[in-house]
């Protein structure tokens, strides 16, 4: 097949040497991150998202699951999602809390939701 006046068959030098500075300037963005979270970290700085449910929260979603609250009323309660209040009640039955294990898995009647 004729070939164009022009036409390139190998990556031109320009491309490369574009490819090249791109992967520097990658490279560096890497590295300065890096450095820069290796630092606040060393300065005591936690980075992250808040966790949304505090200690007074747990307490109280706890102590309404033990006198057998469903877990969507407590969310409306506390004014969480039902997924927060589900998790916050299977963490403290996997660390093993007395109340919390006795209470997160009660058995609901057939055909309700909770």
């Amino acid at each position: 097949m004729p070939r164009a006046v022009g036409e390139h068959t190998e990556r031109s030098f320009i491309l490369d040497l574009a490819l090249a500075l791109a992967e520097d300037r990658r490279r560096d963005i890497v590295r300065k991150t890096k450095n820069g979270l290796e630092t606040a970290r060393k300065q005591g700085k936690v980075g992250g998202r808040r966790p949304v449910v505090d200690d007074d929260r747990r307490a109280a979603i706890l102590d309404r699951r033990r006198r057998g609250e469903s877990i969507r009323t407590i969310a409306a309660g506390v004014k969480l999602s039902v997924g927060v209040v589900h998790k916050t009640l299977a963490e403290a039955k996997a660390s093993s809390d007395p109340a919390a294990a006795a209470s997160h898995g009660k058995s609901r009647p057939s055909g309700s939701l909770s």
